[in-house]
């Protein structure tokens, strides 16, 4: 009687809580983390760029938005659907979300059947024996239950992690594009001054039948018409692989084919002074990082709860026939055990709580991890903006060197027609108008390449590129 009430007592317990199983609170979160060495040697500026304050459903996208067009929304679409890494990505999650179901079924009783037959060759007599064995090891320290949360938060993790992949995917896919946009832009360029070099040389043919041009003329020019022709090779052998880059992030085969644009739309949107916080809190490693403590958490209860007594009940229904005597229904004869069995670790040469430190020393690396994720993301912020405002300033500059240098050169072929000035020169001052254009096309691409880690570093929360 009193064995029954034990055991009674002993499943109420066990279907109602888990002794010793805890929820991870945001306390025990925020306490963990505010433990971290990284995050208590980080000193925040009085000045800083995130508002904590700040609404992140108040911020203005306009300056990433204005970037995109239908072909690169195409693109990404083709990219999200057909790109390698992401079809992989999905199998791994898919097998994670597997494991978490497994690890689930551990708090549940397990089920089994049994048949088997033994003949004793003196007396020849035969059993055969046929059962159903039903085993539930109660979590009464909250182990199984750990382990399956533990499975859980590396879900979690993995999710955001397959979240992060995905907008990493899109943002390779926009600057690859952007890439062959500039790409184009260049190849234009160089081939509009080949041309305009190959009318010059005509002129000074011509000039030089009349005496107003000599030899040497001709050859500055001839001389730099092969070095564009060069340059234009390269130029164009660069593009064909950032259209294979483009194509292999999309999921086709990479022909270098693919045709993109001629020119950048214009970006009249300003970036924002300053962040709402909540944007990098939601950022997609950050939060895979956070699932990554949470599971550590799990581990550490999972650890202490295998020192303690495990309880298990068995039980079995079945029955039996022979040669000798016919007893073949369950229902006539059945055989029912009923058992139950305490075991308790005694002597491991302190296995189990070497175990426990290993899982606390990790639970500690992945708060660590969490801090040193959280300062790159600072990192990656601070780094975008100064960037972007020092493109802009580049920009400026450049603009107005190529605008001195396109007067120059007009005046430069005022003086070669009244004699004062060569060839020489002309080539010299135009080969530097080219190098400015072409830095300002450069300029132009890294602009919205910025725009776009920028987008990301902040968590790309509503990103447009999916």
């Amino acid at each position: 009687m009193y064995k029954k009430i034990i055991l009674l007592g002993v499943l109420s317990i066990s279907l109602s809580s888990c002794i010793g199983y805890k929820e991870p609170t945001e306390e025990n979160m925020h306490q963990l983390k505010e433990n971290s060495e990284i995050a208590t040697h980080i000193q925040i500026p009085d000045h800083w760029i995130f508002d904590r304050k700040a609404n992140a459903r108040s911020l203005s996208y306009e300056w990433i938005t204005e970037i995109k067009t239908p072909q690169l929304d195409t693109l990404i679409h083709e990219g999200m659907l057909y790109n390698a890494d992401i079809i992989i990505a999905k199998e791994k999650l898919n097998q994670i979300e597997l494991a978490m179901e497994i690890a689930g079924s551990d708090l549940y009783p397990s089920i089994s059947a049994v048949a088997n037959t033994s003949n004793n060759l003196v007396s020849e007599r035969q059993i055969q024996r046929l059962a159903v064995k039903a085993s539930w090891e109660i979590d009464l320290w909250g182990k199984n239950k750990a382990s399956q949360m533990a499975v859980t938060s590396d879900y979690f993790s993995a999710k955001y992690q397959n979240i992060l992949l995905h907008q990493s995917i899109a943002t390779m896919i926009a600057k690859a594009y952007f890439l062959n946009i500039a790409g184009n832009i260049q190849e234009y360029k160089i081939e509009s001054y080949i041309q305009k070099s190959k009318e010059l040389e005509k002129l000074y043919m011509i000039q030089k039948k009349v005496g107003t041009a000599n030899a040497l003329d001709i050859s500055n020019i001839s001389a730099e018409i092969i070095s564009l022709q060069g340059y234009l090779e390269k130029v164009k052998n660069a593009n064909i692989q950032s259209r294979r880059s483009l194509e292999l992030l999309t999921g086709k085969y990479p022909e270098g084919k693919l045709t993109t644009q001629n020119s950048f739309a214009a970006l009249e949107s300003d970036i924002p002074s300053s962040f709402p916080l909540q944007l990098l809190e939601n950022r997609s490693d950050i939060q895979a990082r956070h699932f990554q403590i949470e599971k550590a958490f799990y581990e550490v209860q999972q650890a202490n709860a295998a020192r303690l007594p495990s309880l298990s009940i068995n039980t079995s229904l079945g029955t039996a026939s022979s040669n000798a005597e016919s007893i073949n229904s369950l229902f006539s004869n059945p055989l029912v055990k009923v058992g139950s069995g305490l075991v308790s670790p005694l002597f491991n040469h302190g296995k189990l709580k070497k175990n426990v430190e290993i899982k606390n020393s990790q639970q500690k690396q992945a708060v660590e991890e969490y801090s040193k994720t959280v300062l790159n993301g600072l990192s990656e912020v601070e780094s975008s903006l100064a960037n972007l405002r020092s493109i802009e300033k580049q920009h400026s500059y450049n603009q107005s060197a190529i605008d001195e240098l396109k007067n120059n050169i007009e005046l430069t072929q005022k003086q070669i027609k009244v004699g004062s000035s060569n060839s020489f020169i002309l080539v010299r001052k135009q080969r530097d108008l080219l190098k400015n254009e072409m830095n300002l096309i450069n300029l132009e691409l890294q602009y919205r390449i910025e725009r776009i880690n920028l987008y990301m570093a902040l968590g790309a929360g509503n990103f447009i590129f999916s």
